[in-house]
């Protein structure tokens, strides 16, 4: 398994190269957002459900909240090319990173990072005050490419990570695109994966969610030109209405003179003539301007959340990039849940054509095989000449969160970041809170690239989704009889936690609610963990065993949460 994950990362690092090239590079399949206003969901709260699917280790870390003296400013550091395997990251911790400018900075605040990678890029996270980000890749025109920026959403160091920098300096979203806009207009943007793809950024706190597409500069820029580094616009997706980026730029007409909707840098205009995009008294289109179509990869996932959101708008999936260009936000049929976001990130099309796990190689005598699966090995398709559909529910996912954010509560409480390790559909989500200052080591500990390491829960994740391959009809009704009850538990007692919480935070202290959510958290985290530890045991007994019937295994379960003692 470890020379299959590190043969994946070395595949997927090909191409980032500091030369920039027009090779082309697939930048379809990474990543999903959906992002629901708090006027289109059951109980008030902003939702942002992302998925990172660039098939590398996930990881969650806790970063603490520090002061610094008046005046500072710290170096920025920041190491190109991306390192490919293992053996070259360990080179490039040895020699150090590459100093590349300063950043003034007075304080910087708690915040839940999750990433992944060998260097620990951070792709997402929530912090103290209920601000959460998530990364999607996007094509742009490839004239826009550079290689003289220095920050990009996931570098190597967070001081260079835009997504990071703005989870610990923002207390609101608009803060945070503030933050990161002046950063690329500063120092010059550069994705870390590959200088020719841009970027999506959603951003939302407890009363707004944006999306953030950012783009490069152009071959010619460098960072003594006086002129911004790099393209951005920010679009608020309205109250009422959910909005859906699958890899592609969705931003299309803009309006910066309503402020309360849009924000951009100062050359959105002017490098789009420069490079010959746009002539003025044009329609200016952001994704016409800046974007590329994309593939059927992009559209059929928006297409899928959509479809599932807003049934009655009809829309429709024909595999054509122009005709499948859907609305930047549209108002969802009935109000949405935590439970619908969860649903949604673990579609794979069924009930739809798109559904693979229908197709007649996958049926024997009319019976459908335990093999029948919508995503797998790519040996398995081959044999029998079937070509997978991308789905949302991704086989090369590393995490996947979903932020619930409400004004309403306190900010210890007010963030609820349902975080699952590894893909979707054969995960389940535990409630990580916006106050919680410690989490388990089995939870944030660096990931063992050189054994198996059943101690940490994301190679728990790792086995689990793993062993559903040997029956997948059969496995995942077991995985589904672990993970569905425990989030229907984890859902039920969220009220009566919350309720708890508030009166903590009204009666004492600050520090006691953070306290108190950090241990129902941690509890809840800790059970994942130790149910999913059992669940590999029964996986591997029952699909590997060559005598099962010897002994019959027991499917586990996650034991319910309990509400802290507030005496203890």
């Amino acid at each position: 398994m470890l020379v299959l994950l590190l043969v994946s990362l070395g595949a997927a690092a090909s191409g980032s190269e500091s030369k920039i090239t027009n090779e082309s590079y697939n930048l379809t399949d990474k990543c999903t957002t959906i992002m629901i206003g708090k006027d289109a969901t059951a109980d008030g709260s902003v939702l942002m459900s992302s998925s990172c699917d660039g098939n590398i280790y996930g990881l969650i870390y806790l970063d603490p909240a520090v002061k610094y003296p008046e005046g500072t400013k710290l170096p920025m550091y920041v190491n190109y090319p991306r390192p490919k395997n293992y053996e070259e990251y360990l080179k490039q911790v040895e020699e150090g990173y590459n100093e590349v400018g300063y950043m003034s900075v007075e304080e910087t605040y708690r915040s839940v990072l999750v990433g992944g990678y060998l260097t620990d890029i951070v792709d997402g996270g929530i912090n103290e005050y209920g601000v959460t980000m998530g990364i999607e890749f996007v094509g742009m025109k490839p004239e826009l490419a550079n290689t003289q920026g220095v920050v990009s959403p996931n570098s190597n160091h967070w001081t260079t990570q835009l997504i990071a920098v703005g989870l610990k300096r923002a207390k609101s979203a608009r803060e945070a695109i503030q933050i990161m806009g002046a950063m690329v207009e500063e120092f010059g943007f550069q994705y870390y994966w590959v200088p020719t793809a841009g970027c999506m950024i959603p951003v939302a706190d407890k009363n707004e969610a944006w999306m953030m597409e950012i783009v490069g500069p152009g071959e010619d820029w460098t960072p003594d030109s006086n002129e911004p580094g790099g393209v951005w616009v920010a679009q608020r997706i309205p109250d009422g209405e959910v909005a859906v980026n699958a890899n592609r730029c969705i931003i299309g007409e803009i309006d910066l003179n309503n402020s309360d909707f849009f924000m951009a840098s100062p050359n959105i205009y002017s490098t789009a003539e420069k490079l010959g995009f746009w002539k003025p008294g044009e329609p200016f289109i952001w994704y016409e301007v800046y974007g590329v179509p994309g593939s059927r990869y992009n559209y059929s996932r928006e297409w899928a959340a959509l479809n599932i959101l807003a049934p009655s708008l009809n829309l429709q999936f024909t595999g054509d990039p122009i005709i499948d260009r859907y609305p930047f936000s549209v108002k969802p049929d009935k109000l949405v849940t935590v439970e619908d976001c969860l649903n949604i990130m673990r579609d794979y099309y069924e009930g739809t054509e798109l559904d693979i796990t229908e197709n007649p190689a996958f049926y024997i005598n009319g019976e459908k095989s335990p093999l029948a699966r919508p995503w797998g090995p790519p040996e398995l398709f081959k044999l029998l000449g079937i070509t997978p559909e991308r789905c949302i529910g991704s086989q090369s996912t590393s995490y996947v969160l979903i932020s619930q954010l409400r004004n309403w509560l306190p900010d210890p409480i007010a963030g609820c970041m349902w975080f699952a390790y590894g893909p979707a559909y054969t995960s389940v989500f535990a409630p990580i809170y916006s106050g919680v200052t410690s989490l388990p080591e089995s939870w944030e500990g660096t990931t063992d690239f050189l054994k198996i390491n059943r101690e940490q829960t994301h190679w728990l994740f790792q086995l689990v989704h793993n062993l559903s391959y040997i029956k997948y009809q059969e496995a995942i009704k077991d995985i589904k009889a672990v993970y569905e009850p425990a989030e229907a538990n984890f859902l039920a007692i969220q009220n009566d936690f919350e309720k708890t919480a508030v009166d903590v935070f009204n009666k004492d202290v600050v520090a006691s609610a953070e306290n108190f959510v950090t241990k129902y958290t941690n509890s809840c985290l800790n059970q994942v963990h130790d149910g999913y530890s059992a669940l590999v045991d029964y996986l591997m007994f029952k699909y590997l065993f060559l005598y099962p019937n010897v002994a019959q295994p027991t499917i586990p379960k996650i034991a319910s949460p309990v509400i802290p003692d507030l005496n203890n």
